[in-house]
């Protein structure tokens, strides 16, 4: 258990880092060295030797070579003094802003070893990123020096670190690199050395690989030159012999030790190979040498820092500007209110004791201002910002506005004062940019993350020289005031920022939540305060009033001031009305009149106003869309949406604002139309307003939503497919309308009546037409995909509030009900697609959804589009998303309402967005997860393993504690705000865990009191569920009555069992539990192994209901109102919780459902099981009340339904595919041993042909067109061969004319042209057949004993030969006698193929011209592909090297699956999701088409892909027990339909069929 809190988190941070595997390895085998030895070579992986007290300007990495160590390669005769690294460079003032590290690995040739360069290349790079030193993320250069073999040992890692993206970041780094001695090539000696050491036994790969123009060595220096050419490289070599036992000599020539690139500098050393690198003295010819490169380089990087300082001003805010959000400058708003201070105002403030307490004294307060509405609280705070900054305090501001919802929240409010720090201190924007680095999404976070990572953890623990002073206004307008003033408070407490903030209310209402610590100076606003600031005001404005003489003026003053109790509004609104009179008598009239009641002022208003002659029909529009708009219009935005409203044009806004309601209404220097006050708008809204201005709620956004649609069904937005495409259609540009109508429409939809048919028509009328595509592609582009799904729910409550007065049937009802799912469903399946390509959205996605959705209907069916066949689903299903990863088992589920977590059995914790499904990043808890949970507020995240629970941050993801565990945890739960964790282990110990400090406050045994016998039963418990609400812990033991115990009061509560709560009999055990979570609630569910769901009431001590689920894992909903149960089959049934009555059940043919979650709002179901999420929406779900503000009726019944369900039907997979050259049909062969016939204008099976035994899945299948055999191969390496025959489509398979059982694994199966010859393939023969009319005969057999991955291709360009790639050589065979051709050493594939890849295929395209050949990672489907051109030509018996086709090297690391050749096209996946192709003529280098998208959850599936492309470009991809047929893909783009004319190319002639066997699949790559 930590001791130190900050201690623990930081070394935590570092042990858990993503530290890769071998590192790892390495570093707990070298542990085992002996002292000795380490304190002569120097201690192994990485040690820092030197950190600068300033910023670090670059990284320093010395890598010893061969039989070297950390230290001693680096140090003269063993004198510690001598090691330069360390004791003279953090001397020299050229490296005083160095940090300088040394790396060990053990590189001892006297020593067996198993290890090599590469292994030792990898290990350097983790123990690089694992350095507590090296900051992650951090952009500081990094230089390498390495000695002799650790020369070659940095360009490997170089290498690795540019290839796999796990060191990505690392490799960016990598800016210059020392070479002391490197054998670039390999070293003579080294062959002497390995005849050497092959009398003595063990293996020693490292030395090996040293030898002239090695494996490694020739694989380094084909790939370092692709990486290495932005780098600083520099070649010492070594002058001066050296004996090394069996002779004397240079170790390293010259033209080894020197690369000969454009970017290398060379020179010579006066030393041999070992002193090249220790140096006698500072003085050391040697030395200074090496130290001026190390120097002058170092020095480039300081150069560079100060440039980018220079310009870093500019790239700084705008970072900071996107961080937190700022799209309007407070500067503005601070301009706009002091425009209305009058000269000499406000100043009475500063004679007020409790202002000057609070400016000048020593301690910090908060100042609270109230007053009444419309008093000048904004002008005074104005006032006080100004008054501070000419006394020069530093000095942020806020103010809250009402009207526009941005203005309104906490978050906004941090980040506004954030952002103001940040420009005035800079140790406030490093502190937020380097929290900006860790989390970039921080500042879209909810206010308690934002308080608790930017100011708890950042702003507030900065010590400012100077007194900071922050101006809060209009407090009471925040719509969470209550939840700011602790914040607020604590501030205070915390630091010496004082706070000055203005509000309506008294400071009273908030005095309960002040500590005795805290100062609050409380000041009202008074009449008599701002009786001279209206005096100014009025004497600045008597120059406008109507009078005869000065002395009716001072008289006018006099009685409006009288009046005007201190209200700045009310005296606004008199000046205006006296205005517009002449006469005295109308002057006395309005004065006598006018009522110092704003109600009374505001109906007098609009009493004018409606007396007026004109204007009334703008004016009503005016109030209307001020009053309900979303946020604030600008006057752009209004001119354009009230032309479409009143369907008139408008001169100018501006002057029919103030002409028509001015009064009201008021434009500021940003140009945004609000009401004049927040008293105004309540006014308008208010029931009892009698006037014909005043604004309904319903009513006024209904008229708001209607103009939406208006302008969305316009021909603005306008599909391309409706464009008519002309010069002037093409530039016109949308009017600044748009952004408001495309993101604000679903808050109009939530307020309207439900019972407006207009509303219906106009919302089914843009459903129905192309411009809801445009609308989705603007939302895309430039918005936020949430949107959509906000606006798929307004339109399902509308519908739901609608059905509650109105038949919920009709067109228009239907295509509102369908798009209220689809926006959804196109949001969690497209999104990527979406947001990466907005333009998909009206060719590409619609095809794609089933056809009983709108999208599909609407949009998918063009004649010229791409269409999708075969598929049976005609809808959406419950399953919203499924997410599978074959290379990881899921254990651990836990969801919050952002996020939610799966964790794995490797240690990983993946975090999805719980809106969109998509993934956001991997955590690493480098154990099995067995237990993830957020805490309540979903800014914190624990997981727990066998032997630590970590604790993460869930806005940075940053790990914050760890703390060890005697044994695995069964259960967590958060308390006390999260400031507390509890955790039920195995032990029978019950954890608690303070986050505040990172230390185990409390612990306790919950068996400590059961004696006897029982304390046996009671050993080991298997499962446990916690209560905090009723502070219950339940636990579950293996045969044995359910143990309750108080938390609280540390004691036994009781026990249950099915006979009775108390324990009676031996009940069946229990495999699941889970307590209620609504509040108050007293429910326990259990479900036991029997069959029984059992439901416990924990006060009353009794069984409540018992029903049959058959469960075997439990999960409450958050609202505690729904209990899920899942099944061994893959069941879920959803039971109401108090009743368990059964809602709804969906079934799944994935069986082992390992945990259940359900989402933050309670909407959504996950379910984990093997290598599977699913993410579940049943509608059943939804069964909350709608919100009073936008229901249309007194009460919503959610009774549960019963339901009845028939049984799924079982599925037959399919588990190979086959296509035939006329492009109308292919082959499936099933995991029932039967091979069907499809048809490619259906996607449907047609007819059965044959059938291998009964339940042997046909896991391959081979068509040759010339001979139309189609060979099939089964799971138990049966191998068969039928001829079928085709008469008017009526096809057959005849009897089997070659049966052939393997005996072992069948890898591949291989035939020539015209199938005469087949070969069968395995791990340790390969067999050549002669195929005649009615049966098979081998003619030679290959045996291989240890045989690597491979594969057979025939030759493109001679189909009389074979091509036989293992590794990274390839071999030409004979077809006829399987008769070897090249000599035994092959011919060599030169490129980025190391040794470990696998070949996983080999495809001829381009008419046979080129050979695409994929590798992988690992054996598995799923590997990382790799693929690779080469020219066929190169192909020969005279060949002994080939190199790949320089033009298609970018696809290398791009493609995931090569589906084949179509033409002159090569066509492939590509890693993004995009069927691709790229064409030979293409001139561009890097240039390939993005023809059309693949749904993710397609590419989701444990097994291989299986796809193909049939010779009329259609392509065919299976889908477990189906097969969807993809037409015209190949014409489209991006774009859209591709309408030029022409015939579709056809297959390329000569390309032979293969087989590569997998485990389940026919594979092509």
């Amino acid at each position: 258990m930590a001791q130190n809190g900050q201690f623990d988190r930081h070394l935590s941070v570092a042990s858990f880092s993503g530290r890769s595997f071998l590192s790892r390895t390495l570093a707990r085998r070298d542990a085992g060295a002996s002292e000795s030895a380490d304190d002569v070579r120097g201690p192994l992986g990485l040690t820092t030797l030197s950190t600068p007290l300033k910023q670090a300007v670059c990284d320093l990495v010395f890598v010893h070579g061969m039989g070297g160590g950390s230290r001693s390669s680096w140090t003269k005769s063993a004198d510690a003094s001598l090691f330069w690294p360390k004791e003279w460079l953090p001397q020299d003032t050229g490296f005083e802003d160095v940090r300088i590290h040394t790396f060990g690995y053990n590189s001892n040739w006297e020593k067996e070893s198993s290890l090599n360069i590469h292994d030792f290349a990898k290990s350097l790079l983790g123990s690089i990123q694992d350095c507590p030193a090296i900051l992650r993320g951090s952009n500081t250069p990094l230089i390498f020096v390495g000695h002799s073999m650790g020369g070659l040992v940095i360009k490997k890692a170089y290498i690795l670190a540019r290839q796999f993206h796990e060191f990505e970041s690392l490799g960016r780094r990598v800016r210059a690199m020392i070479f002391l001695a490197t054998p670039h090539r390999g070293a003579d000696l080294a062959q002497t050395m390995t005849r050497i050491l092959q009398m003595v036994p063990g293996n020693r790969p490292f030395v090996q690989d040293l030898n002239r123009n090695s494996l490694a060595t020739q694989s380094i220096n084909d790939e370092f030159p692709q990486h290495c050419k932005d780098l600083q490289l520099f070649s010492f070599y070594e002058t001066l012999p050296m004996s090394y036992g069996v002779g004397k000599g240079l170790i390293v020539e010259k033209d080894l030790a020197t690369l000969g690139y454009s970017n290398e500098r060379t020179a010579y050393l006066n030393g041999n190979h070992r002193d090249i690198c220790k140096y006698l003295s500072p003085a050391d010819p040697n030395y200074l040498t090496v130290r001026n490169a190390l120097a002058s380089t170092i020095d480039s990087f300081r150069s560079e820092v100060v440039s980018y300082k220079r310009d870093l001003g500019h790239e700084q805010r705008r970072v900071l500007d996107n961080f937190l959000g700022t799209s309007d400058a407070p500067e503005d708003d601070l301009m706009g209110i002091d425009a209305l201070r009058m000269e000499g105002s406000c100043e009475w403030i500063l004679h007020k004791e409790t202002f000057k307490r609070w400016r000048d004294s020593g301690e910090t307060s908060l100042y609270w201002v109230s007053a009444k509405p419309a008093t000048g609280k904004s002008v005074l705070s104005g006032f006080v910002i100004n008054h501070l900054r000419d006394f020069n305090r530093d000095c942020c501001f806020y103010f809250f506005t009402y009207g526009n919802k941005g203005k309104t929240s906490i978050s906004s409010f941090l980040r506004s004062i954030a952002w103001q720090m940040a420009y005035m201190h800079p140790e406030v924007l490093q502190i937020i940019l380097e929290i900006c680095e860790k989390d970039e999404q921080l500042g879209q976070a909810d206010y308690r993350t934002i308080w608790r990572k930017l100011f708890l953890d950042g702003i507030l623990r900065v010590r400012f020289e100077r007194q900071q002073y922050w101006v809060i206004d209009a407090l009471d307008e925040c719509k969470s005031d209550s939840d700011l003033v602790p914040l607020l408070l604590k501030i205070i407490e915390i630091s010496s920022i004082r706070i000055i903030s203005t509000s309506r209310n008294k400071f009273e209402s908030h005095r309960q939540a002040v500590s005795p610590r805290i100062t609050v100076l409380s000041e009202e606003i008074l009449a008599h305060d701002t009786r001279l600031d209206i005096s100014l005001y009025l004497e600045a404005n008597m120059e406008h009033l109507p009078s005869v003489d000065e002395e009716a003026r001072q008289d006018m003053v006099t009685k409006i001031l009288a009046k005007s109790a201190g209200c700045f509004l009310w005296v606004s609104l008199v000046l205006q009305e006296l205005r517009q009179v002449h006469t005295s008598a109308e002057i006395r009239q309005v004065l006598e009149d006018v009522p110092s009641d704003m109600d009374e002022l505001y109906t007098r208003i609009l009493d004018s106003m409606s007396a007026a002659q004109y204007g009334k029909l703008l004016a009503k529009a005016i109030l209307t869309w001020t009053v309900c708009s979303a946020r604030p219009l600008t006057t752009h935005e209004l001119y354009h949406a009230l032309q479409l409203d009143i369907k008139d044009t408008i001169a100018d806004i501006q002057k029919s604002i103030m002409a028509s309601c001015g009064q009201l209404v008021h434009v500021d220097a940003q140009s945004r139309v609000h009401m004049v006050h927040q008293t105004a708008r309540d006014f308008l809204l208010r029931p009892t307003t009698k006037s014909e201005f005043a604004v309904n709620r319903k009513a006024g956004h209904t008229r708001l939503a209607l103009t939406c649609l208006l302008y969305l069904n316009g021909n603005e937005m306008e599909g391309p497919r409706q464009r008519k495409l002309s010069a002037s259609s093409i530039a016109k540009q949308r009017c600044p309308f748009v952004d408001y109508a495309c993101n604000s429409l679903f808050e109009h939809v939530a307020h309207v009546s439900s019972t407006d048919d207009d509303l219906l028509m106009a919302l089914a009328k843009f459903l129905g037409s192309w411009n809801v595509l445009s609308w989705i592609e603007y939302l895309a582009q430039n918005s936020d995909l949430n949107r959509l799904i906000q606006t798929g729910k307004a339109f399902r409550n509308f519908l739901h509030r609608r059905s509650k007065h109105m038949s919920p049937f009709g067109k228009e009802v239907a295509i509102l009900d369908s798009w209220s799912t689809d926006l959804a469903r196109l949001v969690t399946k497209f999104g990527n697609y979406l947001s990466t390509s907005p333009s998909s959205i009206y060719y590409l996605i619609p095809p794609f959804c089933p056809p009983d959705t709108a999208p599909r209907k609407q949009f998918g069916t063009s004649p010229r589009g791409i269409t999708v066949l075969g598929l049976s689903a005609t809808t959406w299903d419950d399953c919203l998303s499924t997410i599978i990863n074959p290379r990881e088992q899921y254990t651990a589920l836990t969801s919050s309402d952002q996020y939610f977590a799966v964790g794995t059995s490797s240690g990983k914790i993946i975090i999805y967005h719980s809106m969109t499904c998509q993934e956001l990043r991997t955590l690493q808890h480098m154990e099995s997860v067995r237990n993830l949970q957020f805490g309540a507020t979903g800014d914190i995240l624990a997981s727990a393993g066998m032997k630590v629970v970590l604790i993460w941050d869930a806005t940075s993801w940053e790990q914050l504690w760890k703390f060890d565990i005697s044994q695995q945890c069964m259960s967590l739960a958060f308390t006390d705000d999260d400031r507390l964790l509890l955790g039920a282990l195995k032990s029978n110990q019950l954890m608690i865990w303070n986050l505040t400090t990172g230390l185990a406050s409390d612990t306790a045994e919950w068996t400590q009191d059961i004696e006897g016998q029982r304390v046996h039963a009671y050993r080991r418990p298997i499962a446990a569920a916690f209560c905090m609400e009723q502070g219950l812990l339940a636990i579950v033991y293996r045969g044995q009555d359910l143990l309750l115990w108080d938390i609280e009061k540390d004691e036994m509560y009781d026990t249950y069992s099915k006979s009775g709560a108390g324990g009676g009999r031996r009940d069946p055990g229990v495999t699941s539990l889970v307590f209620s979570a609504a509040p108050h609630a007293s429910l326990l569910a259990a479900a036991y192994s029997d069959g029984d769901l059992v439901l416990f009431d924990t006060r009353e001590g009794e069984i409540q209901e018992i029903a049959l689920a058959n469960a075997q894992t439990l999960a409450c909903s958050p609202d505690g109102r729904t209990l899920a149960s899942g099944d061994s089959a893959g069941t879920i049934q959803l039971f109401d919780f108090e009743t368990l009555k059964l809602l709804y059940r969906m079934n799944s043919d994935e069986y082992g459902i390992k945990s259940l979650a359900f989402s933050g709002d309670s909407h959504r179901l996950l379910d984990i099981r093997g290598s599977q999420c699913r993410v579940w929406d049943p509608t059943v779900l939804v069964r909350q009340d709608i919100d009073e503000d936008t229901s249309d009726t007194v009460s919503i019944s959610t009774a549960p339904q019963e339901i009845t369900l028939e049984p799924s039907e079982d599925v037959i997979l399919i588990t190979s595919l086959a296509i035939h050259d006329n492009g109308e049909v292919f082959f499936c062969g099933k995991d029932d041993g039967s091979v069907w016939l499809y048809e490619t204008k259906s996607g449907r099976q047609n007819q059965k042909l044959f059938s291998h035994a009964e339940g042997v899945a046909v896991i391959s299948l081979l068509f040759d067109n010339d001979s139309h055999y189609l060979s099939s191969i089964d799971s138990s390496s049966r191998v068969m061969m039928h001829k079928l025959t085709n008469q008017q489509k009526d096809w057959h398979a005849g009897h089997a004319i070659f049966d052939h059982r393997a005996g072992v694994a069948v890898d591949q199966l291989l035939n020539n042209k015209g199938h005469t010859r087949m070969i069968v393939c395995s791990a340790t023969t390969d067999s050549l057949f002669s195929i005649a009319a009615s049966e098979g005969t081998e003619v030679a057999t290959l045996a291989w004993k240890h045989r690597g991955p491979y594969r057979w291709e025939s030759h493109p360009l001679d189909q009389d030969k074979l091509i036989l790639i293992s590794g990274n050589v390839v071999h030409l065979y004979e077809w006829l006698t399987l008769r070897r051709l090249t000599g035994s050493e092959g011919i060599l594939l030169e490129g980025s193929i190391l040794p470990e890849l696998w070949i996983r295929s080999i495809t001829p395209c381009f008419k046979g011209t080129v050979v695409a050949t994929a590798f992988g990672e690992t054996p598995g489907p799923h590997s990382r592909s790799k693929l690779l051109l080469w020219n066929t030509a190169d192909f020969t018996v005279e060949s002994r090297t080939i190199a790949p086709v320089p033009k298609y090297q970018y696809l290398a690391d791009q493609v995931e699956f090569l589906i084949g050749g179509y033409g002159q096209r090569l066509v492939f996946l590509h890693s993004s999701g995009w069927v691709c192709s790229v064409d030979p003529q293409t001139p561009d280098f890097g240039y390939h088409i993005r023809h059309f998208l693949v749904p993710a959850d397609w590419l989701s599936t444990n097994s291989e892909l299986m796809v193909e492309i049939t010779r009329k470009g259609d392509i065919v991809f299976v889908r477990r027990d189906e097969v969807a047929v993809i037409k015209r893909g190949l014409e489209a783009s991006e774009q859209g339909p591709n309408s030029a004319p022409g015939k579709r190319p056809l297959l390329a002639a000569g390309r032979r069929p293969s087989v590569t066997v997998s485990k389940l699949a026919l594979r092509k790559a």
